[in-house]
């Protein structure tokens, strides 16, 4: 079976999950679902970049990023509290181990970029999750990002003639242009037919937005794999890689809409 197989039979299978976990799933379950895709992706982000990382440091990050995501099920701002944690108490472990040979300071960056990397993203997207028609905004930024992905994909494919970036040589400037028009085309349609009070150019410029955003996203974990010497972060998703490799556009794009959208709630469409 070929990887493009793969790709597509995984795609048949997971988005009709995705949709109805989206969809039927209550809060508590969102939050579950997406705290699972942080830690999996999180230990992806690890395994790739910090091959030789401290176990102890790791294993508190992953109890930080459970008690972040817990922390958005009670009322209040809790996880406020909670994000300058993944910077103190990493910094206090690595004091607390310090034998007279300090760790490299690409080290301790690894060990701190992971959880503002993957986790705060994530977690914007359950608190997105919980506004009003939050659901069909999740749907949106998923249509919006993955038809950009797929048009990309088979535009650079079919046509793809000049290099974008030396960072990711499979990559080009119809592929990008091809996926920015994705983007544009599933977001005019998601609009039409879900919130049809936006104006069009608002809905135009939301799509940039995100769709340069996400080719941002993921020409920038194209970076972290070249410097790792990674083909895929993981294999958990067969076509795809892991978990990761899906979702790093979503990780830039995401931030986005929610700007946006606390954007419109103080100052209107």
């Amino acid at each position: 079976m070929t990887t493009h197989v793969k790709r597509v039979l995984t795609g048949l299978i997971g988005v009709p999950l995705l949709v109805a976990l989206v969809y039927f799933a209550p809060t508590w379950v969102f939050t579950v679902l997406i705290l699972f895709a942080a830690l999996l992706s999180l230990n992806e982000f690890y395994a790739m970049t910090s091959p030789e990382k401290p176990h102890t440091i790791i294993f508190f990050n992953y109890l930080l990023t459970a008690g972040l995501f817990c922390s958005l099920l009670v009322k209040g701002s809790y996880y406020i509290a909670i994000i300058p944690l993944f910077i103190m108490l990493p910094l206090a472990l690595f004091m607390a181990g310090y034998r007279g040979k300090p760790p490299k300071i690409g080290e301790i960056g690894r060990i701190l970029m992971g959880p503002f990397y993957i986790c705060l993203p994530l977690m914007l997207l359950v608190e997105i999750f919980k506004l009003p028609r939050g659901q069909w905004w999740v749907f949106f930024i998923l249509a919006v990002i993955f038809a950009g992905d797929t048009g990309s994909f088979y535009v650079g494919r079919s046509l793809g003639k000049h290099k974008l970036s030396r960072i990711s040589p499979g990559k080009t400037w119809e592929g990008a242009i091809g996926g920015l028009l994705s983007n544009i085309a599933a977001a005019g349609i998601f609009g039409y037919l879900f919130f049809p009070s936006l104006s069009v150019t608002s809905i135009v410029i939301l799509a940039m937005a995100m769709g340069i955003g996400g080719q941002i996203g993921d020409l920038a974990e194209s970076m972290l794999k070249r410097i790792s010497k990674a083909k895929d972060s993981g294999t958990v998703l067969p076509g795809h890689g892991g978990l990761l490799d899906r979702i790093d556009a979503l990780l830039f794009a995401i931030p986005i809409v929610y700007l946006y959208l606390s954007y419109i709630a103080l100052f209107g469409a």
